[in-house]
């Protein structure tokens, strides 16, 4: 049993503490038992780090993790606190405890109109050892150092050529994995969400207030985009590591449409596993499509012919109706909500089965059901019970 719980709850404000850094490890190699030994058991996964400003403060999260008190009298039960504040509870075998579990946890979000009419978006019901795969990544990126927010600045200098050069050495030098991000790209239906691919980036905007805090890398955009393949680069070489894609769920990724045919992502290519082939998606950007359409359709064509799907990503309604997915060949588009779209409409010419409504609230969720849409992205879209393709 953890003892996290016995530490005040102001304790649990702690990015990482020892004793959630050996749960960790303590539930990693519970999940490895039962992968071995075959042994069944049920999970239930409470995303405490998915709380929305106002509702993480410690009094909020010690709320939700007594809700789990009931499940620790199950046969076989194990708690486990993450380093992300995330509870996990493995137990053996029917218990009536977990309807009493879910109903607490349902009474305290069904308040907060950020969990839109699915207030259980925080829980996941999971098995042992069907969803390993799924539990190891959460224990993982349980485990990934959280940066604290980027100071918000006014501007700063512009890029220039010997900058560039300086930080392109850098970021070929530095670890980069603490900046890899992960966000779920979820299908709503009557059982709520359910995890269809995670979105695999580097978070450039933290990247850039940690080692060049006085530059506005975006200011010229010609130089932007030779520093984006520098990271198109650095992320595929993270992805091509041993044993990195292996078991691994579904993904996509940002790259730019020259990155395509670098021999990073051939060598990316050629370590991708047979049981991925197919699976992932690759998401780019308007701007650098329109940049050279023909070197586009060059790489476009390549793509498809890896069975890789392609994904418009980050764009607006004026962006998608410029581009329209069919058209360019693309296989879906990422559409950019604001407050000002849920005033308009998909226009008809627009299959809602190929989009994914990014920035995703309960107004983004109203709208894009309305629409037709069932594809999210964004911090309403987890999915409540287990991942599914």
């Amino acid at each position: 049993m953890s003892t996290a719980l016995s530490r005040p709850a102001d304790d649990l404000a702690h990015d990482l503490r020892p004793s959630s850094a050996e749960d960790a490890r303590r539930l990693s190699a519970l999940v490895e038992e039962c992968g071995t030994s075959g042994i069944s058991r049920q999970v239930l996964l409470l995303r405490l780090s998915q709380l929305p400003d106002g509702r993480n403060r410690p009094h909020h999260i010690q709320l939700a993790t007594d809700a789990l008190l009931p499940l620790t009298g199950a046969a076989r039960a194990h708690r486990f606190h993450l380093p992300n504040h995330d509870q996990v509870v493995v137990w053996r075998g029917d218990t009536p405890a977990l309807a009493a579990s879910l109903e607490t946890l349902r009474h305290l979000f069904s308040d907060d109109p950020s969990f839109g009419p699915d207030p259980m978006a925080l829980a996941s019901i999971l098995a042992l050892p069907g969803d390993a795969d799924f539990v190891r990544h959460i224990v993982a990126d349980s485990l990934r150092p959280r940066l604290p927010p980027p100071i918000p600045r006014l501007g700063g200098l512009p890029l220039d050529p010997p900058t560039l050069l300086a930080l392109e050495r850098a970021i070929v030098q530095a670890d980069m994995s603490r900046f890899v991000r992960r966000e779920p790209i979820c299908r709503t239906g009557s059982d709520g969400f359910r995890l269809m691919w995670e979105r695999r980036y580097l978070s450039d905007g933290e990247l850039f207030d940690t080692i060049l805090p006085d530059r506005a890398p975006r200011a010229d955009p010609w130089l932007f985009r030779r520093l984006t393949r520098t990271l198109d680069r650095r992320m595929l070489a993270l992805l091509s590591a041993v044993g990195e894609t292996r078991g691994a769920p579904p993904f996509g990724i940002d790259l730019n449409v020259a990155s395509l045919l670098a021999p990073e992502f051939l060598r990316f290519d050629a370590n991708l596993p047979t049981a991925l082939r197919g699976q992932l998606v690759i998401n780019l950007r308007a701007e650098d499509i329109l940049t050279d359409l023909s070197s586009f359709c060059f790489a476009r064509d390549f793509a498809i012919a890896r069975s890789y799907r392609l994904l418009l990503h980050d764009v607006s309604l004026s962006q998608l109706a410029l581009l329209p997915p069919d058209r360019l060949g693309i296989d879906l588009a990422q559409l950019r909500f604001t407050p000002a779209l849920a005033s308009e409409i998909l226009p008809p010419a627009i299959d809602p089965g190929i989009i994914i409504l990014g920035n995703a609230d309960a107004s983004a969720l109203a709208w894009g059901r309305a629409q037709g849409i069932t594809l999210f992205q964004g911090r309403i879209a987890r999915p409540p019970v287990r991942p599914g393709r």
